[in-house]
């Protein structure tokens, strides 16, 4: 049986399956950090700016940014997910951040103005959205001239073992849509892919650079529980007939092993940092 990939499907997808995972997300977000930081320093925030945060989630690096820019700059966030906006927002509120805004908005399809911010940043975002190249697009079409983006996607599935030791097994069921495509974490994670893809938009001066971490768990039920909650692949697992889902388990457990320590698991991600401008 052959299924078609349209974007007003997995547009409503993404948006259903993150508002399921947004609250759980929260807490795998401090696994992420060691890749935000890197993020946000490529990007170099700086007092009175105006920023874009697009596909913020629970609002980062949105609320660290707006600490950047000072009382005299702003920060704005946008998210697919009406759940991820609503928890942005009550974190903003609950730190006294009051330089940042959160929107609810589709990335591919920027309600601002041209040349209204002078950076952009995104993280982890644009393998998630339903149109990446119209984010690109729409991303240069709000920044000012030399404004700049900042971006992280993940690596390579062999590269991002802390997500494929279950992505792994669960391609191996994946079925293609009429045109032999199968979406993955991973698009345009390969050595200079997302240089060249902000280049295609029209950006210049893209400058990659690989960061590898180490994203640490309790163990292997933790691991699970942050996978299957924190993110739409238990969503997405779950659609699958049981014996499928049984056996997609057990390879993972397998997968585990060779990241196993003795306090739990220690599992390795490489994560992409792409920088460019607008040019002038």
């Amino acid at each position: 049986m052959t299924w078609k990939y349209t974007e007003d499907y997995y547009r409503e997808y993404t948006r259903t399956t993150w508002n399921e995972s947004a609250e759980a997300y929260v807490g795998l977000l401090r696994n992420l950090e060691p890749f935000r930081s890197d993020l946000v320093a490529r990007l170099a925030p700086r007092s009175g700016e105006r920023i874009l945060d697009m596909g913020t989630g629970p609002g980062e690096p949105a609320i660290t940014i707006a600490r950047g820019v000072g009382a005299s700059g702003r920060v704005t966030g946008i998210d697919l997910s009406e759940k991820m906006v609503s928890i942005a927002q009550r974190v903003a509120t609950g730190r006294a951040v009051s330089n940042v805004d959160f929107q609810t908005m589709d990335c591919g399809k920027l309600e601002f103005p041209d040349a209204t911010f002078d950076a952009v940043v995104s993280s982890f975002g644009f393998q998630i959205f339903t149109d990446p190249e119209a984010a690109a697009r729409e991303a240069r079409r709000v920044l000012r001239p030399g404004g700049r983006i900042a971006v992280s996607v993940w690596s390579t599935g062999d590269k991002v073992p802390w997500i494929h030791a279950i992505i792994g097994p669960m391609l191996e069921h994946a079925e293609p849509d009429e045109t032999g495509y199968i979406p993955t974490p991973y698009e345009t994670g390969g050595p200079g892919e997302m240089a060249a893809f902000l280049r295609n938009a029209g950006f210049e001066e893209p400058l990659e650079e690989r960061k590898e971490y180490f994203l640490r768990f309790d163990d292997e039920e933790a691991y699970l529980r942050a996978i299957l909650k924190a993110t739409p692949i238990g969503h997405s697992l779950s659609e699958e007939p049981e014996e499928t889902q049984k056996e997609v388990l057990l390879k993972t457990r397998e997968n585990f092993l060779r990241w196993k320590t003795s306090d739990g698991l220690s599992i390795p991600g490489e994560g992409v940092i792409v920088s460019a401008r607008k040019p002038n």
